[in-house]
Order: structure tokens, then sequence, then C-alpha cells
């Protein structure tokens, strides 16, 4: 969480207290998926014991699906998803990371870009240019 008094740019903020946030399989730069415990978190699944077990691990945290990173002040920054597929009109799969991550690394001008396509016949990307100071 967030506060007027605690917060970075780009961060959703600080694990509240009573709660945990960790980091699983973090990669070099310390990203992995999210798992959060605590009260405020879901008890599971009602009736479908399968998907609670899935989700919610033996010490009552949940796995969020989320990847993300912890900084060494404890800010939680989320950089994506674990399992992002948009599936088009014509029924294909497609990740749309690889892409994204592709034109970011390939065009230097490019600041962020997002691949849309769900449930569409083709293909999109929505890009924001680098605004370079004067």
């Amino acid at each position: 969480m967030a506060t007027p008094d605690s917060f970075k740019l780009g961060s959703v903020g600080k694990t509240m207290t009573g709660c945990t946030t960790k980091i699983l399989n973090p990669d070099a730069d310390g990203a992995g998926e999210i798992v959060m415990g605590g009260r405020h978190i879901t008890m599971g699944y009602l009736n479908r014991q399968d998907r609670t077990e899935e989700s919610i691990d033996d010490d009552g945290c949940m796995r969020t699906g989320d990847v993300g990173r912890l900084d060494e002040d404890g800010f939680l920054f989320i950089t994506g998803r674990l399992k992002e597929i948009l599936i088009t009109a014509g029924g294909e799969n497609v990740a749309p990371v690889p892409i994204e991550d592709a034109i970011k690394s390939e065009i230097p001008a490019v600041s962020q870009a997002v691949v849309l396509g769900d449930k569409l016949k083709f293909l999109s990307v929505l890009l924001t240019l680098k605004v370079l100071p004067i």
C-alpha cells in the first residue's frame, strides 16, 4: 500500500503490517512471481479444493500470477503477468509480452508497447514514444 508519507512512483507501495509479500524464483533482476499472505486474501475456491491447492500454498499464501520485484526499501513493482495469452477471433493463441519486449528493445524511441488482439481478427500495437528533454 502506498501512503502520502511512503511512496515511490511506479510501485504499488509496501506490504501492510500483518501481511507478507514474497517473490518466487526471482531472476537476476529480482523479478519473479508475487506471492501474498494475510487476512486480506481469499480462503479458497468454494467446493473447488483442486483450484485452491493450485493457488494457495501450505503457508496460506496466494500465488497472484503477477510478476514483480521488491526493491531495497520494500516497495513492490509489478512488471507483468505469468500467463498473458491473447486468443484471436481465428482461435490463435498469441503471447503479447515477447512481441512488446522485442519492439521496445529494437526501437529505441519506443517507451511502452501494448499488443491488442483478444477476440479480434488481427493484432494491433499501441506505442508511446520517449520524450527527450529540450
